[in-house]
């Protein structure tokens, strides 16, 4: 990005070896330059992942030619149509190159043939039917779900510069998110979280530091996402989400926090406790931890009390019943 000087002294910044001078770190660290440094980093993100896009139908059209007779029949028919030949390229991206497996999975081939179909017949769109086939292979009851998550696991691996250029996206994202958060607009913040989900998914850092940063963004939009879905009072997917943290990072004393919470929404009493008696494991003094434990029992206590009478007013209902009956025998 923004290449030095060549060899020697020459270059606009180019010191006598030829690297990123004093001068150039200073003219990227004026807050003028800003919006020039991200503008270029996002037409960087950008040129990459074409030519990532050119590549991958390179090796798609490849693994394609080099397959058996059956697989190439198999496909045939929906190479013409653009959300197939795009769910038909995921095949390839596993390492182990089991193309053929794919193309001759009788399941697959189903589902392909129905979404063709209905789009034929004029009864989905094209983004209907991508919705409704990746929702079936995403089902973890679908016998396919475990080889499709891992084919079509798509990843974008960055050096430090356009990674940073990713994350900055991300961040513009994640602040409109907050912002929509903090007015209650939760369908507008939600919008927002999932684009910067979408963003640090798809990147990977190429160095090890790197990719800790790209995971510390992962935690943080994941506990974005769930603090807005128990807004939305959709405790199971706040759930889902603090799992995905906690899978990055099984310390984040926010994230146990915020899945107890959702526990307790609920009403799953026991494991929203276990995770409180986590935090204390990792900070025995935690003052949230203290205050969710007060709130749990309080809960807890509550819902026992809403059982009690509807067990009471239901032993009242069945006797009057019974008291009825009695009298017109």
């Amino acid at each position: 990005m923004f290449g030095g000087g060549g060899g020697g002294g020459g270059g606009m910044f180019g010191g006598a070896n030829g690297g990123m001078d004093a001068s150039f770190k200073e003219f990227l660290n004026r807050p003028e330059n800003a919006e020039l440094l991200e503008k270029q980093q996002r037409k960087e993100i950008k040129q990459g992942l074409q030519m990532q896009e050119k590549m991958r139908a390179l090796e798609f059209r490849e693994k394609v030619l080099e397959s058996d007779y059956d697989s190439q029949k198999n496909v045939a028919p929906f190479l013409q149509n653009r959300f197939l030949r795009r769910i038909i390229q995921t095949f390839t991206n596993d390492p182990a190159g089991d193309f053929e497996k794919w193309a001759n999975n009788p399941r697959v081939m189903e589902m392909l043939r129905e979404a063709k179909r209905m789009m034929d017949e004029g009864y989905l769109t094209e983004e209907e039917a991508e919705t409704h086939m990746i929702r079936q292979l995403q089902d973890p009851k679908n016998d396919s779900y475990q080889e499709f998550k891992h084919k079509t696991r798509t990843v974008a691996r960055l050096d430090t510069d356009k990674l940073v250029g990713a994350l900055n996206e991300h961040l513009t994202d994640r602040r409109k998110g907050n912002a929509a958060y903090r007015a209650k607009d939760y369908p507008k913040a939600l919008e927002h979280y999932e684009r910067a989900q979408a963003t640090v998914e798809f990147v990977e850092g190429l160095s090890q530091a790197d990719q800790q940063e790209v995971n510390l963004n992962r935690v943080a939009v994941y506990l974005n996402l769930a603090a807005v879905h128990m807004a939305m009072q959709e405790y199971g997917s706040a759930v889902g989400f603090c799992d995905k943290a906690l899978a990055l990072d099984p310390t984040s004393i926010k994230a146990l926090l915020r899945r107890s919470r959702a526990h307790t929404g609920r009403h799953e009493y026991g494991a929203a406790a276990a995770d409180l008696a986590s935090v204390r494991r990792l900070d025995p003094h935690s003052y949230e931890a203290a205050e969710q434990e007060a709130e749990l029992q309080r809960t807890r206590l509550a819902d026992r009390r809403k059982e009690q009478r509807l067990f009471a007013d239901m032993f009242a209902r069945d006797h009057q019943a019974t008291v009825i009956g009695a009298g017109h025998a």
